[in-house]
């Protein structure tokens, strides 16, 4: 797996419980979106958010666990027939981006539910993160005199929390899924106090009867923190894990011309602090996703869309329902290390509903968007 899938699947808290020391390289919560105005085509939908999917899950409704035992409503939803060519339709999508309205605010809201695999016990893994971050406090208080020791103290750091991450903890012996929602209010002004809203609607499933015995036997340990967490800070918030220079100020300076967004996006993959672990069509397919639910220009937004229209491995798959019972059009293409990155877009507005990554043909995240757009006030939802 990438760092983007270690950072997607993270146990719930982690960002709280890092914030100390990881907030460097945090992930940030991969928002994204397309066209119509968002606030008014997602105040549409109920307010659970496909009860499935987003930063560390991926099932429509429940994400599918590995082996060959699925989860519940684990299974990406049958395909029906296919509407277009994917160059087709993603230039229909740049044309209907390029009518959406120019709009601003103080906040850029997302709200978006999540199903995810569990891979081990939440605590465990917490009280191990927290032993990280408290030796880590202590080496960088002694080390203020000292940049450069402190610099190479801070990447020690970041190399032993992914480390944890992939396999610091001992992989469950049956199958356990989650779900929560998350609503994030990222401020447009430097320095303002930013909101996360995490664990909300928590849901814990089993892959099957067996495996729900199994964790009963295993002294039905909590998979899943269940009380609701608010969160606020000042932190500069970056855009995206392989972009660190984007933000949601400097999004207006990108590209609203296919070449130039293409070529600006070629610069943005070498300077990627993944490039080595990710080829070019995985960034680009990621990174649309990060642009997909940020305030993007409409200009930029249409360009995007031209951009991936011009991507040879996409393949339409055709219409589908996503986790929230939405219809859309998937649209996927294979990356590098077995990776595979899945969209479900609205045909009619262009929104994007759902993206999904499998690896070796096995979902390991789906992710569902209920609603974004912008807010004047901190902890309120856009308006209808």
């Amino acid at each position: 797996m990438t760092d983007r899938i270690f950072a997607e699947l993270k146990p719930d808290g982690l960002d709280e419980l890092a914030e100390d020391g990881y907030r460097r390289r945090r992930s940030a919560d991969l928002a994204r979106a397309f066209a119509t105005p968002r606030v008014r085509r997602r105040s549409r939908w109920p307010l659970l958010l496909v009860a499935s999917t987003v930063a560390a899950g991926l099932a429509a409704a429940t994400v599918v666990a590995s082996g060959d035992t699925p989860a519940p409503k684990t299974q990406s939803p049958a395909v029906a027939a296919k509407p277009l060519t994917a160059r087709s339709f993603l230039l229909a999508a740049a044309s209907t981006a390029l009518r959406e309205p120019a709009e601003s605010g103080r906040y850029w809201y997302l709200r978006e539910r999540t199903f995810a695999k569990v891979h081990n016990v939440p605590g465990d893994y917490a009280a191990k993160l927290n032993a990280l971050l408290k030796a880590q406090k202590d080496k960088e208080a002694g080390l203020r005199g000292a940049p450069e020791r402190l610099a190479a103290a801070k990447e020690e750091f970041d190399r032993k929390v992914v480390e944890l991450k992939t396999k610091g903890t001992a992989e469950l012996p049956y199958a356990a899924f989650s779900a929560d929602t998350r609503e994030t209010w990222r401020p447009m002004k430097a320095g303002e106090t930013g909101r996360s809203v995490s664990n909300q609607d928590v849901e814990v499933t089993f892959g099957s009867p067996q495996d729900e015995a199994d964790w009963r036997a295993a002294g039905s340990p909590e998979l899943a923190e269940k009380k609701p967490k608010t969160y606020d800070d000042d932190t500069e918030r970056i855009l995206s894990i392989d972009n660190p220079s984007l933000n949601l100020r400097n999004l207006a300076d990108l590209p609203t011309g296919e070449d130039a967004l293409r070529r600006r996006l070629d610069d943005l993959w070498k300077r990627s602090p993944n490039s080595a672990d990710i080829d070019k069509a995985g960034y680009l397919w990621q990174t649309a996703v990060d642009l997909m639910t940020a305030p993007l220009k409409p200009g930029t937004r249409s360009a995007l869309f031209r951009v991936l229209a011009d991507q040879p491995s996409v393949t339409l798959e055709g219409r589908t329902s996503d986790a929230l019972g939405r219809t859309g059009v998937a649209l996927s293409t294979p990356t590098a290390r077995e990776l595979t990155v899945r969209l479900v877009v609205d045909e009619q507005s262009a929104e994007l509903l759902q993206y999904e990554l499998a690896e070796k043909g096995k979902l390991v995240l789906r992710v569902a968007l209920e609603d974004m757009g912008w807010s004047d006030e901190l902890g309120k939802r856009p308006a209808g």
